[in-house]
C-alpha cells in the first residue's frame, strides 16, 4: 500500500454508514465505497488515504478498520 493523502478529518466525524462522504481540512473529499458501518464520535480526528492496486482506503484514527473509499 502506498500512502496518498494524510491529515485531518474537517470537523466532526460519526463513522460510516455506507454513503459517508470524508471531507478533509484541505478541502478534498473521498465517499465510501464500499458497504460498511461503525459509528464512532470523534472531532477532527487524523485520517489517512492508502492506495491499492486500483483501490483507495481510509484509514481514520480511532476505527478498527479501514474502509474502501473513491475521490469525489
Amino acid at each position: 500500500m502506498r500512502l496518498i493523502q494524510k491529515g485531518k478529518i474537517a470537523g466532526e466525524f460519526t463513522g460510516w454508514d455506507g454513503d459517508t462522504v470524508f471531507e478533509f481540512s484541505n478541502g478534498k473529499k473521498w465517499q465510501q465505497a464500499r458497504y460498511k458501518y461503525h459509528y464512532k464520535y470523534k472531532y477532527r480526528p487524523d485520517a489517512q488515504v492508502w492506495h491499492d492496486g486500483s483501490k483507495y482506503f481510509i484509514e481514520v484514527e480511532g476505527m478498527p478498520e479501514m474502509v474502501e473509499v473513491r475521490r469525489l
